[in-house]
């Protein structure tokens, strides 16, 4: 068996993975901050879109409609208007945005439960959506055993 070394970056996607199967097996609505931000831009550019070349409906229907509302999770323009707001100058600091019933969330994956002063500051401006945060805290190892096998040979 080898024993390999995991860095910060290793055990903290250790952590999103092990985050993101716990909010699929409590049945949440998620979508990691980290690498999926943009659909969430993308999709209120293509409501406002939508709205601009067909006004004869209220932006609050294209948004409850939507086939983007699992990712944005909003049911109003004006919502998700203030949510884009949010996250162009917070979602940095975030790594997961949930959403439980009708209850909006922003996690933290960590290590550790300490926080930057700017996630400190995110958090609260999170407060200010009507929004809670929480963290998601896990242990990992620093270390990890393997074994590489060849199965096949080459020709």
């Amino acid at each position: 068996m080898v024993i390999m070394e995991l860095g910060h970056k290793d055990k903290a996607a250790i952590i999103e993975i092990v985050a993101a199967s716990y909010f699929s097996s409590q049945k949440w609505n998620w979508i990691s901050l980290k690498s999926d931000v943009g659909k969430i831009f993308k999709a209120f550019e293509e409501l406002g879109d939508q709205y601009t070349e067909y006004p004869y409906m209220s932006r609050d229907w294209y948004v409850e409609n939507s086939a983007t509302k699992s990712t944005h999770m909003c049911r109003k323009w004006d919502e998700l208007k203030e949510l884009i707001e949010f996250l162009d100058t917070y979602a940095q600091h975030f790594d997961f945005m949930v959403k439980n019933s009708d209850q909006k969330s922003f996690c933290i994956v960590s290590e550790s439960k300490e926080l930057t002063d700017e996630q400190k500051n995110a958090i609260h401006n999170a407060r200010k959506l009507r929004c809670s945060t929480f963290v998601f805290t896990a242990s990992v190892p620093d270390d990890i055993g393997f074994e590489l096998s060849q199965v096949g040979g080459g020709m």
